[in-house]
């Protein structure tokens, strides 16, 4: 007998993610990132916003490496495919940058 109730007749279809799923970082590459980043959020109460450049440097780290190959001979992908950073929520971040970079000039 099933212990789960079925109220009607409409099924769970499973999607992706909207930006894909990407390869765990099997090599270790961007470990140090990944942990500087969770050192922050510990430090911090688990307040994501103190953390947001370690964010970005760790989500850099994955679209400038590559995972292993795939299944097959394939060729190895992107840890995480290009994506501007500034479509990943660090537009600020970038303009900050940028405003500091000129006012060196």
């Amino acid at each position: 007998m099933s212990t789960a109730m079925n109220f009607g007749s409409k099924s769970f279809k499973p999607r992706p993610p909207d930006k894909g799923a990407f390869p765990l970082d099997h090599f270790g590459e961007c470990s140090a990132f990944k942990e500087s980043f969770m050192d922050c959020l510990r430090d911090n109460g688990y307040e994501s916003g103190a953390c947001r450049q370690r964010a970005m440097a760790y989500l850099q780290c994955r679209m400038d490496r590559q995972g292993p190959a795939g299944r097959g001979g394939r060729s190895p992908v992107q840890l995480m495919a290009n994506e501007p950073l500034e479509k990943l929520g660090f537009k600020d971040i970038m303009d900050e940058k940028a405003e500091a970079k000129a006012e060196k000039l």
